[in-house]
């Protein structure tokens, strides 16, 4: 396993390299690996980044790191896969469970239209009010913070797979049941999105309303996953890479390759709490919900009452 030293010494070094070499990047054959994935990814974090900077800027819409937060962690994993002498194993295997998620998340993110050139987060509304008219502010925040802080985000999630760089990559029986975690809690987020969906359907038929749906009434899904947490979908995510970062732990250890999962669980804390601002802003009963039922974790207790209900 690379120390974190080793790993920031060849990012950056590949990175500067392409920016004197670009041509360098159409025949990575020529670069001994390591130096062909970092190459590669350098070259991927640093044209996306740009793109959504620039992007950014001329539309004024800055969920644009949004669009590709399920396409390039499986890009970086792939190109891992690709490049690294031994494609196949657990190097295959943690290339599948991310395309999995990146494919699945893509097309909830198309459901709600967020690949449209109107189409932003609804939270991005209430950040920017925080600055006001102040733009230079407003352009600090999205070029450190959305832009450059979360596409390093985005790249530390896959740092596990780079982890295991040089390592025996014979799948393990431990390797196996962490890429079964891995899928049943993709399975479990795709569940809470439906639920949610499935809500929203509802909520913009006047006819479930006048029928006395009191979940319509309060503005929010409170049914399903819902009851038992109030962000079933953010936990399933968090969880996510948590474990896909626990998979080289047998071969290399732990280290800094949980940097992306720490950061990652940080990143949705943050943005929980701006979510539960704005919702108990917008609907009364919202505070009630915070009350009896836990942000995350459901307790044992609550489980229990549930099931007899």
């Amino acid at each position: 396993m690379l120390p974190l030293a080793e790993f920031l010494s060849l990012f950056s070094s590949s990175l500067c390299f392409w920016l004197t070499n670009p041509i360098t990047f159409v025949l990575p054959t020529t670069l001994s690996s390591p130096w062909t994935v970092y190459l590669a990814l350098s070259w991927t974090f640093f044209a996306s980044a740009i793109f959504c900077w620039i992007m950014s800027l001329l539309t004024g819409n800055l969920s644009q790191i949004d669009r590709l937060w399920s396409v390039l962690p499986p890009l970086y994993s792939l190109l891992i896969t690709i490049l690294t002498e031994d494609k196949g194993g657990l190097n295959a295997v943690l290339s599948l469970v991310t395309v999995i998620w990146g494919s699945r998340l893509t097309l909830q993110f198309v459901w709600k239209g967020g690949y449209t050139l109107e189409g932003e987060d609804y939270r991005w509304a209430y950040v920017k009010d925080v600055f006001g008219g102040n733009k230079l502010a407003l352009h600090i925040f999205n070029l450190f913070f959305v832009v450059i802080y979360q596409s390093i985000l985005l790249l530390l999630l896959v740092t596990p797979q780079l982890a295991l760089i040089g390592e025996d990559m014979a799948l393990t029986t431990l390797d196996t049941i962490l890429a079964g975690i891995f899928l049943f809690l993709v399975a479990m987020e795709t569940l809470a999105d439906c639920q949610q969906q499935a809500f929203q359907r509802r909520k913009y038929s006047s006819d479930q309303v006048e029928e006395g749906d009191s979940e319509v009434r309060d503005g929010f899904v409170q049914s399903g996953l819902w009851a038992y947490c109030r962000h079933p979908n953010f936990l399933c995510e968090i969880l996510i890479w948590w474990v896909f970062a626990m998979i080289p732990l047998s071969r290399v250890g732990c280290g800094w390759s949980l940097v992306g999962a720490v950061n990652l669980t940080g990143l949705f804390t943050g943005s929980t709490d701006l979510t539960e601002q704005i919702s108990a802003s917008k609907y009364p009963e919202y505070r009630r919900y915070q009350e009896t039922v836990p942000a995350f974790i459901p307790s044992v207790r609550m489980m229990t009452i549930k099931r007899r209900d």
